[in-house]
């Protein structure tokens, strides 16, 4: 059966292992220009690595900014989960280095090898640019850091023509507000047996859609919503359970009628009215958790962390169901760290308030939560957030905990056994099966 799926680069090596120079990976760059390959050549040889790789970086990021543009705005909006973004926006504004990197790996620009380099380079790059003059005159890149970031950007980015990509969902999209499906379309098919990623991103199109539209673009959307939620049901995460009932329960409050109906219909389909949140509360809960990861994702995050985790801290000991997911994501993100390490201040609280949930709490985010968290998740590839991963989960005995998926089980497994390598493995696998694609 054809299902829908993120585009696969070629499986050929851009850069080939006998490529040892900066010369010979530069000359491997198909989007670098003939004048900025002999720039960043020449600041190589020159020993001037941070200058080489500033520049390096703007044309990496522009160019997978500018693929990711043509999937649409809108598209991008929804992966991001941003409502306050529109057709008119432009790419380049809107997304971030980070963004555009997870977008990049959840769109299959790059494989999560790829990504996680490229990601290491940014944080280089970024580490470097912040450093006061008096550190900077006693730190530099070496020419080992250098010469990985060079072949990372290459490998990963500019070694490749322009590519098409994700097409089978940008027309799927198009169609889930654009015209009323039926069960027996393919398409419907074509999703029921496809990877989650496309679950979650059916229902942020669906709800967003919701949200926006008037007129037959909304009968079409709230149709969609009826046929479609029913058929993924079964194999939703609570976190986008509890997505489509925060949904209903921010349409209700807002007066809009037509689109109360049409989700309570979708809800009483599935007996799904145990996901509408029965107060405020857990929004407030969420809206400090995003609050961390736009600290945590952003430039100077050691030193802008504490603030917000100190006002999640003090929300109160109890973090509400619904609130779980985006809570326990921003905490751990904070907690795990970067390659560089974490923010110390925020860290402390962090870890004070994970050791904090209860064991049926993190059975909970571990069975419905974490096999779709792809932020926590490509943390634990490699460097120092795995580290801190085992020796968090072992603090608060993990193993003990009732886990249904076998490949949450050997992730903790190893995580008992402190082996960084194997828990790096298991992740990768979670994310693999998340993107439908092979480990």
């Amino acid at each position: 059966m054809t299902t829908l799926s993120v585009w696969q680069p070629a499986t050929a090596d851009l850069v080939p292992s006998s490529a040892k120079t900066p010369s010979e990976i530069a000359n491997c760059a198909a989007q670098l220009s003939g004048k900025d390959k002999k720039q960043i050549v020449a600041a190589f040889e020159l020993g001037h690595y941070e200058m080489a790789l500033n520049h390096l970086w703007g044309k990496t990021i522009n160019a997978l900014k500018r693929e990711l543009s043509t999937v649409g705005v809108g598209l991008l909006a929804e992966m991001l989960g941003r409502v306050d973004i529109d057709e008119d926006d432009d790419a380049d504004d809107i997304l971030t280095s980070k963004d555009a990197i997870r977008l990049a790996e959840e769109l299959g620009i790059v494989n999560s090898t790829d990504a996680l380099r490229l990601r290491h380079t940014y944080e280089i790059v970024t580490h470097f640019s912040q450093l006061e003059t008096e550190q900077n005159d006693a730190e530099e890149i070496d020419s080992s850091e250098a010469l990985a970031a060079l072949r990372a950007c290459v490998r990963g980015v500019l070694g490749r023509p322009k590519v098409e990509v994700a097409k089978k969902f940008v027309e799927f999209r198009n169609a889930l507000e654009g015209e009323t499906l039926t069960s027996d379309d393919p398409r419907v098919e074509m999703l029921k047996s496809s990877p989650y990623f496309f679950f979650k991103l059916t229902v942020n199109v669906l709800l967003n859609a919701a949200k926006k539209n008037i007129g037959a673009n909304l009968e079409h959307t709230l149709a969609n919503i009826n046929l479609l939620v029913p058929a993924m049901w079964s194999n939703l995460r609570d976190s986008e359970r509890w997505q489509l009932g925060q949904s209903y329960a921010e349409a209700y409050s807002n007066g809009k009628t037509t689109v109360v109906g049409g989700l309570k219909s979708a809800l009483l389909k599935v007996h799904g009215f145990d996901y509408v949140p029965e107060n405020l509360r857990s929004d407030t809960f969420v809206k400090a958790a995003e609050a961390v990861l736009v600290a945590h994702d952003g430039l100077n995050n050691f030193y802008n962390e504490p603030v917000p985790v100190k006002h999640l801290q003090r929300l109160g000991s109890t973090i509400p169901t619904p609130a779980i997911p985006a809570c326990m994501t921003a905490l751990l993100c904070v907690s795990l760290g970067n390659s560089f390490g974490t923010s110390w201040a925020a860290k402390g609280d962090a870890d004070e308030l994970l050791r904090r949930i209860t064991p049926e709490r993190w059975q909970y985010y571990l069975n419905s939560v974490l096999p779709s968290d792809m932020k926590v998740l490509g943390k634990l590839l490699g460097g120092k957030p795995v580290a801190n991963w085992i020796s968090l989960l072992n603090s608060i005995g993990s193993s003990r905990l009732d886990v249904k998926s076998t490949n949450v089980s050997q992730l903790l497994v190893h995580t008992k056994s402190g082996d960084s390598s194997k828990v790096s493995k298991a992740a990768q696998k979670l994310i693999a099966d998340y993107y439908g694609k092979a480990a």
